[in-house]
């Protein structure tokens, strides 16, 4: 199953201060870090910090950073072969590093047979969802989820015109279009 991510912290190098995972179907998780407790960057502290709590997750922890890894790993531990989605590699890099550590800081193994991942780079605002509070980690991977389910629905799909993929691939990927890195968010604070 496709799982939707994002992740919010102090500063693009700062500490991790929240992370949700939204599936294709069923529960979500939101995880925050007692982090977010001692969070420096006053466009995060105004943008990040105050929405936190506005999700609508059906699980959530407040945890220690230590302790995230734990809360995803339960989380997924019915999937065999799970596959994260996100709109930044630096979403997929936070992940990877709460998925691989112990409650104790050290190597936590990986329990898959297979774990996946995916980056798309798509605005996921403006949204559709009713509700919606961008920069909150819940409400982001919702958006995210949102547009990528959205756009493979609504986008008409072209031939592969070297023949390479055998699947038929994007419209603007056909037509030699090259996506462009979107205009920062904020002053480096957040992705």
């Amino acid at each position: 199953m496709r799982y939707f991510i994002d992740c919010e912290f102090d500063g693009h190098n700062g500490p991790l201060l929240s992370i949700a995972v939204v599936p294709e179907e069923g529960d979500s998780i939101h995880i925050e870090t007692l982090a977010t407790d001692s969070a420096r960057d006053p466009w995060v502290i105004e943008n990040v910090v105050s929405r936190m709590d506005q999700h609508e997750a059906e699980t959530m922890a407040i945890v220690t950073t230590n302790e995230v890894g734990r809360e995803l790993r339960n989380f997924l531990r019915d999937d065999i072969a799970p596959v994260i989605v996100a709109d930044s590699p630096v979403d997929i890099g936070r992940f990877c590093a709460a998925i691989m550590t112990s409650e104790q800081g050290g190597y936590e193994p990986n329990e898959w047979s297979r774990l996946s991942f995916e980056v798309h780079d798509v605005d996921c605002y403006p949204t559709m969802l009713p509700g919606a509070v961008q920069h909150n980690a819940w409400w982001d991977a919702m958006a995210l989820r949102d547009r990528l389910t959205r756009d493979s629905d609504e986008q008409p799909q072209a031939e592969d015109p070297k023949g390479l993929s055998g699947e038929a691939m994007p419209a603007r990927a056909a037509e030699g279009g090259i996506a462009q890195p979107s205009a920062p968010q904020s002053s480096g604070a957040h992705k």
